[in-house]
């Protein structure tokens, strides 16, 4: 029977592709130097994961901060205060310093965007999609909204601010979500 790499050599592994992300980006970072940095075998970091790709975005999930449930029942409030949290959030270093080089890696690899994507549906992901479920059972909402372009929608501004100006306004999120509701409500 195989085993797999233990609790502190999966950290390592992870540790180091931050790390090695960081100072090279993902294209001048290899399967090896990861390997050799964490001080874990080469074979047990393909044990684990198949390419650097699935390795990358493990590295994308670990960074991951959860947010806050906010259920207060009223949708429309919860998506704001959702969306001010994550713009008022500082995300920690080195999140903020690897993520232009993981979007910029994404953007010219599909095989990389898709595997991101399909191990990005975070908690706050989540989160959107039970309010606007909420928001859809009240008769608030179209029952046709699509939960990833509505993703996009509400996220897309504010990572847009936070990654090219370093800051949101205070009342982007509101406004955000006044936009998102006005295009999307329920016909009465």
């Amino acid at each position: 029977m195989a085993r797999t790499p233990s609790a502190s050599a999966h950290k390592k592994v992870l540790d180091a592709a931050i790390r090695l992300i960081g100072e090279r980006g993902i294209e001048g970072t290899s399967m090896d130097a990861i390997a050799q940095l964490s001080g874990v075998s080469k074979a047990t970091v393909y044990k684990h994961w198949k390419d650097k790709d699935n390795l990358c975005a493990d590295v994308v999930a670990r960074l991951r901060v959860a947010p806050p449930e906010f259920q207060s029942g009223d949708p429309r409030r919860d998506l704001t205060d959702l969306l001010s949290h994550v713009a008022m959030t500082q995300r920690r270093g080195r999140f903020m310093k690897i993520l232009p080089k993981i979007v910029a890696y994404a953007a010219a690899n599909p095989k990389f965007a898709r595997a991101l994507q399909s191990n990005s549906r975070g908690p706050a992901v989540g989160q959107v999609t039970r309010i606007l479920n909420e928001a859809k059972s009240m008769g608030q909402l179209r029952p046709d909204i699509d939960p990833d372009i509505a993703v996009s929608l509400l996220f897309g501004p504010i990572l847009h601010r936070k990654m090219l100006h370093n800051e949101v306004p205070p009342k982007l999120p509101e406004q955000i979500v006044d936009a998102f509701w006005r295009s999307w409500a329920a016909s009465n």
